[in-house]
C-alpha cells in the first residue's frame, strides 16, 4: 500500500488547461486505500476526487471530468478493465489519461490493461515515489502542457 509522505509539499500545483489544479479521479472499491491516495495526491498539489465503483466513477466523469484517472483492476460488479474500455467508448473521454493500479502485476495483466485503453501501470503495492514516477508522463511539467 501507498504510503503518506511525511514531508512532501509541493512547491506549485500542477495546472490543467483550464488553468485550475489538475483533477485526478481515483477508482478503486478499497476505502482505506482509496483515502492513503487521496492524501498522497493531495500531497502533490493535485485536485483528487475519488469513486468507489464504476457505476459512480461515470457519474463523476460525466459531471466533471478529471484531467487524468487512476482505476484499480479488481471491483465488484464492473472491474477496472471493462470501465477502461466503456470510457474508450465515449468521444470526450477517450483522450483522458488512465494509469492502472493494480495487485496483479504480471506481463500479462500489463498487456491486458494497455490492450484495454490504459496509458501506464502501476503495481500495488508502490511507494509515494513510485506513484509519482507512474504519474510523471501525464502531469504537466511546470504548469504548462
Amino acid at each position: 500500500m501507498a504510503s503518506v509522505p511525511q514531508t512532501y509539499t509541493a512547491p506549485t500545483a500542477p495546472l490543467s488547461a483550464r488553468g485550475t489544479k489538475l483533477r485526478v479521479l481515483v477508482v478503486d472499491d478499497e476505502i482505506a486505500f482509496a483515502a492513503v491516495m487521496r492524501e498522497v495526491l493531495d500531497a502533490f498539489g493535485l485536485d483528487v476526487h475519488v469513486a468507489h465503483n464504476a457505476r459512480d466513477a461515470i457519474r463523476r466523469i460525466r459531471h466533471e471530468p478529471p484531467d487524468l484517472m487512476l482505476i484499480d483492476v479488481m471491483m465488484p460488479e464492473v472491474d477496472g478493465l471493462s470501465l477502461i474500455r466503456r470510457i474508450q467508448k465515449e468521444q470526450a473521454w477517450v483522450n483522458i489519461p488512465i494509469v492502472v493500479i493494480s495487485a496483479r502485476a504480471g506481463s500479462q495483466d500489463r498487456n491486458e490493461a494497455m490492450f484495454a485503453g490504459a496509458d501506464g501501470f502501476l503495481g500495488k503495492p508502490f511507494t509515494s515515489e513510485e506513484l509519482r514516477a507512474a504519474l510523471r508522463p501525464f502531469l504537466p511539467q511546470n504548469g504548462k502542457h
